[in-house]
């Protein structure tokens, strides 16, 4: 019995000096989430990669969804900034069993309408243990109320009861603070007129409240009343819908800021820029048709050295509702600062490496970026083919899709789908076989040892080259059609494939090909035969051979944001993904990155290339 007890107090002691190293390191703990990597989460709290590492050894080699990280922060017990290089910087705080906006408040010194207001993301349906979410910086002292003595409580409530002036009949959704704030009292005021509540009960509809005169305001201390989670996050609600969304009999004001006048400079990045901005006119006079308005202004932002400085300086995006750009970085970077300052929603629509949408909420990036890109394909992989047998084909002088098949590899032993691998020589020697009419037994069992007849195989090469696909595919037509009894299959790829889809578009046919995409148009889809036609017809020209059409992508970010602005103001983040529209080419479904950053496109389609010649686009979100 001894030695047990001596090592149950061995472990308690051991976990009292975990936790108290923890206490003094002062981290934090992160959650990782789907499509989340060591670099995104380090651009997210603005630590480098090796900072992350040092905390958590191990994790360069692969961090997983769930996985629990230690990410370091400046130690400040109580305080709500840090003060480096003279700078105040934000702390992050992991949400603790038990707490609620209101402990924080008094934790941090700031206001629970400030936390939320720092966190877009934050709701009552989220605010749960294990979720991160910004302290903000607040130069202001706040005041919360005092825990007064039990001695002091009583002599409260032998006071005379205060004057009546009013009933309130309570309706549905109210609080006793929502009350309170409607009427000018305090929540002591409207306790000590109704003694019959407690602030503990829900309040019921139609209850009669007493609604007293405010007493003077005088030094005294206070009742100690902790406000919920759902009465703040009530407030918060009822303040953004004070916000007077944009009604349709007024212009919606759109800046556009995309480098137009190269020139000589890069004509091809101009043509892109000239089809996007033709294919974003025809969006705007459609909604124009359904009694929109909008002030569109157009601004050219010039070569990628150029600065963005005299623009933003000169009040010409001050009073914007929307702003639609850029094309480089840099000037991604300098119109996400001015947005944010501004609180005017930026849509990027190019470029998917932007470090801003980690920590700024006005920020909505199109073009998905490739970690959030692998997770969902992998999630719709799974769903589309639940019973598979995944064979890689292997090849040795090209793989530049190594990330990919990595993070898919992880995703299907975790799905229990199988999966092996085979070099591409194995399949191309067999089909010389065939061609000779010399293959036997021993030469296709390469193939057959690893394919399952229960089970859907489909080949996945490592690479997305033309050349590699032109390699497999009429190899794998050959053996689909050949009399040698292998189990059926399919062929799985990549984006790129599209763009040879012109040239083999009857070899995809025939190997029951699937690949996916955030961008798919092709004209015997009716949206985009009748947009092609349309943009024909307004400018006498076709778009540019290329993908993805920009003449499109202007067309569908067009349509979705000017119309979530024109309809919803500065509600859009929460109804971004209730635009009905059907897109030509680029689908959209947003979420926000973390609680206090920008929106991120998630939307992913199946293409399928079926035997009897047609073509499908798989909508998983339908």
């Amino acid at each position: 019995m001894k030695r047990y007890i001596t090592i149950i107090l061995s472990l308690l002691l051991v976990q009292a000096t975990i936790t108290l190293r923890a206490q003094e390191s002062n981290h934090f703990i992160h959650t990782v989430s789907k499509g989340q990597t060591l670099y995104s989460i380090s651009r997210m709290y603005q630590k480098s990669i090796q900072e992350i590492i040092e905390w958590n050894p191990g994790c360069e080699k692969s961090i997983s969804v769930g996985q629990e990280l230690r990410i370091p922060q400046e130690k400040a017990a109580t305080a709500a900034t840090t003060v480096a290089d003279g700078e105040k910087k934000p702390r992050y705080h992991t949400i603790q069993p038990g707490e609620t906006l209101y402990r924080l408040g008094k934790m941090y010194n700031v206001s629970p309408i400030e936390i939320c207001e720092a966190n877009p993301g934050l709701s009552i349906n989220n605010f749960r243990t294990g979720e991160v979410i910004l302290i903000p910086v607040s130069d202001k002292a706040k005041v919360f109320p005092k825990t007064v003595t039990p001695q002091q409580q009583a002599e409260k409530k032998e006071e005379k009861k205060p004057e009546i002036r009013t009933t309130h009949k309570v309706a549905r959704g109210e609080t006793i603070y929502s009350i309170s704030r409607t009427y000018g009292i305090s929540i002591e005021e409207l306790l000590a007129a109704n003694p019959e509540l407690s602030k503990k009960k829900k309040l019921k509809r139609k209850t009669i409240l007493q609604i007293p005169f405010p007493t003077p305001k005088k030094e005294e201390p206070k009742i100690n009343i902790e406000i919920t989670n759902k009465e703040i996050f009530t407030e918060v609600e009822a303040k953004r819908d004070s916000i007077t969304s944009l009604d349709n009999s007024n212009s919606t004001r759109v800046a556009i800021v995309l480098p137009f006048l190269l020139d000589s400079y890069s004509p091809n990045e101009q043509s892109r820029m000239v089809e996007y901005y033709q294919g974003l006119l025809i969006a705007v006079e459609k909604l124009k048709r359904y009694g929109y308005s909008f002030d569109i202004s157009t601004f050219d932002s010039g070569k990628k050295e150029q600065s963005l400085a005299p623009l933003l300086s000169s009040g010409k995006l001050d009073k914007m509702d929307i702003i639609i750009g850029a094309l480089y970085p840099e000037h991604n970077k300098q119109l996400a600062h001015f947005a944010q300052e501004k609180e005017i929603p930026l849509v990027i629509p190019f470029t998917s490496k932007e470090d801003e949408i980690f920590r700024n909420p006005m920020v909505y990036v199109v073009n998905t970026m490739q970690s959030y890109f692998f997770s969902e394909v992998i999630d719709h992989f799974a769903k589309q083919f639940p019973n598979s047998n995944v064979i890689f084909v292997a090849d040795s002088t090209k793989s530049n899709k190594k990330e990919f098949i990595e993070s898919l590899m992880q995703g299907l032993d975790k799905n229990n789908i199988p999966h092996t691998t085979i070099q591409m020589e194995d399949i191309t020697n067999v089909t010389a076989r065939i061609i000779k009419h010399d293959a036997d037994s021993a030469t296709i069992s390469s193939i057959r040892k690893v394919m399952k007849s229960d089970k859907e195989n489909i080949f996945i090469p490592v690479s997305s080259g033309a050349s590699t696909l032109s390699a497999i595919a009429p190899s794998l037509i050959m053996l689909k059609n050949d009399t040698i009894g292998l189990p059926s299959f399919k062929l799985f790829g990549y984006p790129e494939w599209q763009i040879y889809a012109n040239e083999m578009r009857s070899q995809l046919y025939e190997a029951d090909t699937y690949f996916y995409a955030s961008f798919f148009s092709h004209y015997s889809l009716p949206e985009a035969a009748r947009f092609q036609d349309e943009y024909a017809r307004w400018y006498d020209c076709n778009m540019l051979n290329i993908y993805p059409r920009y003449g499109m992508l202007g067309y569908d970010t067009g349509y979705t944001f000017l119309l979530a602005a024109a309809k919803w103001g500065k509600d859009m983040p929460s109804r971004i993904n209730s635009v009905s529209f059907t897109p030509v080419q680029t689908g959209f479904k947003f979420e926000r990155v973390n609680n206090w950053g920008g929106m991120v496109n998630k939307k992913i389609y199946f293409v399928h290339y079926t035997p009897n010649y047609n073509i499908e686009k798989i909508d998983f979100d339908k």
